[in-house]
C-alpha cells in the first residue's frame, strides 16, 4: 500500500460509456511511457515544460486506437507530487480498457483504490485531514456536507490543529530545558501563562467535539425515525413526506414489520425518513416483535422522533411523550396528531402538530418545524470549523482527556516530568487527526474507501 517508487494508472473517470474518459498516469516513468505510446500533431512536443497539453494518437504497434488529448504535470507541480500524465480520450469501454491495457504492457501498475491521493500524502501535498476531505467532496450530496469538506480541504482544521500542536511544543521545549538544568535551578517557565494555555487549547476542542454531532448528521444525513402504534398513520406520513407511494398502506393493523428508509433534501440538509413498525407491546407475533425491536433500534439511532398518534387524549399523549422523552432524554421529539380530517371540532394543544397525512393538511408546518429545529442547531458563520469524521472526533477526545490531567497536575505542583510525558501523547493524538503521527493500518483504512483512479 505504501510502495511510492514505481508508475501507476486508473482510469479515473466512472465505468461505463460517456463523452469521454480520463486515464490518469503517475510516477517516475509516466512520460516514459507516454513517449513509447503517443503520436503528437505538433511538431514540437512539450513533454520537458511544466505543464502541457499535447493533441495526437495513442497507438499500439502502429495502429492507432484513438485521437486523445495529453495533460502533462511535471512534479513537484503535480497533484500526487510526482510526474503525471492525464489522457482524455473516448468513452468507449473497449477504447478504456485498450489503453488502459497498453499502459500496463509498458511497465505501469494497475493503482489501488485511492493511491494517488495516498501519493499525494506521502509527498507533504496535502496532510491526511485534507485527504479525507477529498473523499468527502466526492461523496457529498448536499450543499451543507459540501461546504464542510471543502473547508476541511483548504486546511480549516489542519491549520488550527498545527497551531495548538506548535504552542505546545514551545512550552514543552522549556519543560525539558528546565529538566536539562535542573541543578542550576533555572526557572523560565511561566506556569500561570501555561494553564492559561491549556484552558484555551483545551475550550477549542471541546467546541470541535461539540461540533461532531452537528457535523456528521449533516454530513450523513439527519435522521427522522416515525414511530407510534399500529395503525396510526405511519406509512401514510412516510410517503406523504416523500411525495411518492414508498411504503405499503393498508387499513390492516401491522402491515409495517420492518423499518423502511428513504431520503429528501430540504434546503441543502438531507433527511433520512425511517418508516417504523407499529408499537404493541401486548403483541404475541414473534415477526411482529422482531419489527417492534428494531422500531426501538432505530429510536435509539436516531436524530429526531415524530411521534404518530390518531387519537385526541391529551392526557394519554403527554404521558407518553414523558415516558419517550424520560428514556431518551437528548432525542428531539414532535408529537403529532394524525387524521385530524376526522375530528368535527377545533382542537390546537401546545407543542403539538396537527396532521391528515391522508389529504395532506399540516404536513408543510411539519416540515418546517423540523427544518427551523436544525436550521437553528447549525447556525454556522462562513468558515466555521465542524469536524465529520469519527477519527477526528476520537482523538481530539483523548488529547482534552491528557491535557487535563496535565492541567490537574500542574495544579498540585506534579513534578514536569510526569507533564512531560502526557504533553507528548496528546500530541500524538492531535499529530493523528493530520497524519504526522499515523501507521499503516490506519492509512489503509482511510485510504481503501476511495474509488480507483482518485
Amino acid at each position: 500500500m505504501l510502495k511510492n517508487n514505481d508508475t501507476i494508472v486508473a482510469i479515473a473517470t466512472p465505468s461505463g460509456y460517456g463523452a469521454i474518459a480520463v486515464i490518469r498516469i503517475s510516477g517516475k516513468n509516466s512520460i516514459k511511457i507516454l513517449k513509447k505510446i503517443f503520436l503528437s500533431f505538433s511538431v514540437k512536443k512539450n513533454f520537458s515544460e511544466k505543464r502541457s497539453i499535447n493533441l495526437g494518437y495513442i497507438k499500439s504497434k502502429n495502429k492507432i486506437i484513438d485521437k486523445v488529448l495529453i495533460f502533462i504535470f511535471k512534479k513537484p507541480k503535480s497533484y500526487t507530487g510526482e510526474d503525471i500524465v492525464e489522457i482524455s480520450c473516448h468513452g468507449s469501454i473497449y477504447i478504456q480498457n485498450k489503453l488502459l491495457s497498453i499502459i500496463i504492457d509498458q511497465g505501469a501498475r494497475l493503482a489501488n483504490p485511492g493511491e494517488f491521493t495516498l501519493r499525494a500524502f506521502l509527498n507533504g501535498k496535502i496532510d491526511l485531514c485534507q485527504a479525507e476531505s477529498i473523499l468527502d467532496i466526492v461523496n457529498s450530496e448536499t450543499y451543507f456536507s459540501h461546504e464542510f469538506a471543502i473547508n476541511q480541504m483548504r486546511g480549516n482544521i489542519s491549520n488550527l490543529i498545527k497551531n495548538l500542536r506548535k504552542k505546545l511544543i514551545d512550552f514543552l521545549s522549556l519543560i525539558e530545558f528546565e529538566l536539562d538544568f535542573s541543578e542550576e535551578n533555572y526557572n523560565i517557565i511561566n506556569y500561570l501563562e501555561f494553564k492559561k494555555l491549556l484552558d484555551n487549547i483545551i475550550k477549542k476542542l471541546k467546541y470541535l467535539i461539540k461540533s461532531f454531532k452537528i457535523g456528521n448528521a449533516l454530513k450523513n444525513g439527519i435522521s427522522v425515525s416515525i414511530i407510534g402504534c399500529p395503525n396510526v398513520g405511519k406509512s401514510t406520513l412516510f410517503n406523504k413526506l416523500l411525495k411518492y407511494e414508498r411504503s405499503i398502506v393498508s387499513n390492516m393493523a401491522g402491515t409495517t414489520r420492518n423499518y423502511i428508509e428513504d431520503s429528501l433534501i430540504i434546503n441543502g440538509i438531507k433527511y433520512r425518513f425511517i418508516d417504523t413498525a407499529g408499537i404493541n407491546n401486548k403483541t404475541k407475533n414473534y415477526i411482529e416483535k422482531l419489527g417492534i425491536k428494531k422500531t426501538y433500534s432505530n429510536i435509539k439511532k436516531s436524530d429526531i422522533i415524530l411521534y404518530v398518534f390518531d387519537n385526541f387524549n391529551k392526557k394519554i399523549i403527554y404521558n407518553k411523550k414523558k415516558k419517550l422523552q424520560k428514556e431518551y432524554p437528548n432525542k428531539k421529539i414532535f408529537i403529532i396528531i394524525n387524521k385530524y380530517d376526522l375530528i368535527k371540532k377545533n382542537i390546537n394543544y401546545k407543542n403539538i402538530i396537527n396532521i391528515s397525512a391522508k389529504y395532506g393538511y399540516g404536513i408543510n408546518k411539519l416540515l418546517y418545524k423540523i427544518t427551523n429545529f436544525y436550521k437553528k442547531m447549525i447556525n454556522l458563520k462562513k468558515n466555521s470549523i465542524v469536524i465529520t469524521q469519527t477519527r477526528h472526533y476520537e482523538s481530539f477526545k483523548e488529547a482534552v482527556f491528557y491535557l487535563s490531567k496535565v492541567k490537574e497536575n500542574l495544579e498540585k505542583s506534579i513534578f514536569p516530568e510526569f507533564l512531560s510525558i502526557d504533553i507528548r501523547t496528546a500530541l500524538d493524538y492531535l499529530g493523528k487527526v493530520t497524519g504526522e503521527v499515523t501507521n499503516e493500518e490506519i492509512l489503509s483504512n482511510i485510504f481503501s474507501q476511495f474509488c480507483i483512479g482518485k
